[in-house]
């Protein structure tokens, strides 16, 4: 009995060495979470800091930290309630709704999915829903890079601490994959890549035209959603949308997107009005910017008669021939090719019906259009 009691002894005090002694891992460097109805994990590389629009901020009760090699941090301290001011459409314990300016991201608890106006792509790991197990505080945590990309949020690592800035005009551009890396919704450009731009113009709180119990931004944006469809199948193609929602990107936002993407061409999609007896296709261009914004071989007034030749066939309207317009700023701001088409008129009742019911063939239409003209120049 006497040796049993010795021995229960020994090993307890084995044990308390055990526990005090050094692992190699200093565990005030470390961050327990505990997302909902799972166990604690902890994780590694904790910071209690990090820098908004260039001012620290204090988060020792919910630190970042890293996870599948991704910075993860919380959702209420660095984006919501920080000078960013992202806002929360809508949190639940399954899904999360973040926007921020023009840009709108959807999350799910436990998934590295993300829906980017519209638009689906992996991140860099799962986001989390659950409890800083030191602090108690119940949190959204997602990983840094990922979401602020995709709100269009300037992102930087520096020895662990996350770097934040941004400002609500900053435009996400949203391409034809359905996948993306962990800081992008966009994959790699190869160098022979066509790449494009369509703009479903006006959207959120701009309705465009409206007549005959229709609205032009959603047939606008029907049209390119259409197209989109074919887009995402060819591999030629990089194609970045102005919006794939029914978002209000400003005029310069969509400019600045086709600038800083250095697109080969710009095609903007309109539906026009007047009085109910007007009718008919038209193309807009620029004439005044058509050497400026010549590229590889394609001029505005081109791209404008390729475009306009193909709406044409297959609205059946009226053709109202390319109309010549330098007053307009995505005409005026873009340095490529571009032009705007206007399928037909919502103010008239013939023409609003039957747009309605064929903005899926008009954006199959649009595609084959580039196609075409992208072989008449041998780069398809």
């Amino acid at each position: 009995m006497k040796k049993r009691r010795i021995a229960g002894v020994l090993t307890a005090l084995m044990l308390c060495v055990c526990m005090l002694a050094p692992t190699g891992v200093n565990a005030s460097s470390r961050v327990g979470i505990r997302p909902i109805g799972k166990k604690t994990t902890s994780y590694s590389k904790k910071k209690t800091y990090c820098y908004v629009n260039g001012k620290k901020i204090n988060i020792k009760k919910t630190p970042t930290f890293m996870k599948s090699g991704c910075y993860m941090g919380s959702v209420d301290e660095i984006l919501k309630k920080s000078s960013l001011k992202v806002k929360v459409v809508s949190s639940t314990s399954k899904e999360l709704i973040l926007k921020y300016g023009p840009n709108t991201v959807k999350l799910k608890n436990g998934s590295k999915k993300a829906v980017t106006n519209g638009v689906k792509s992996n991140m860099g790991t799962t986001a989390i829903y659950g409890t800083y197990t030191s602090s108690g505080k119940k949190r959204w945590i997602v990983p840094a890079k990922s979401v602020c990309s995709r709100l269009g949020i300037s992102y930087q690592a520096s020895g662990g601490v996350v770097k934040v800035s941004g400002r609500t005009n900053a435009a996400v551009p949203v391409n034809n994959t359905s996948s993306g890396t962990s800081g992008s919704t966009s994959s790699a450009i190869t160098n022979n890549k066509i790449k494009i731009v369509l703009d479903a113009g006006h959207g959120g709180s701009d309705s465009g035209a409206t007549g005959n119990n229709l609205a032009e931004k959603n047939l606008n944006l029907a049209i390119v959603l259409a197209a989109k469809q074919y887009f995402d199948k060819d591999s030629k193609f990089q194609v970045f949308y102005t919006r794939t929602a029914d978002t209000y990107p400003s005029l310069t936002q969509r400019c600045e997107l086709a600038n800083n993407q250095n697109a080969d061409m710009f095609i903007c999609v309109h539906i026009n009005s007047a009085t109910a007896s007007a009718r008919g296709t038209e193309t807009l261009w620029n004439p005044n910017r058509n050497a400026v914004t010549a590229k590889n071989g394609l001029t505005s007034q081109e791209l404008a008669e390729a475009m306009h030749s193909s709406a044409v066939e297959v609205t059946r309207f009226k053709d109202r021939g390319l109309k010549s317009r330098t007053d307009l700023r995505v005409l005026n701001g873009t340095n490529m090719p571009a032009c705007l088409i206007e399928y037909g008129f919502i103010s008239n009742k013939d023409e609003a019906s039957k747009m309605k019911n064929n903005t899926s063939l008009y954006g199959k239409a649009l595609y084959s259009s580039v196609v075409n003209l992208m072989k008449s120049k041998g780069r398809y």
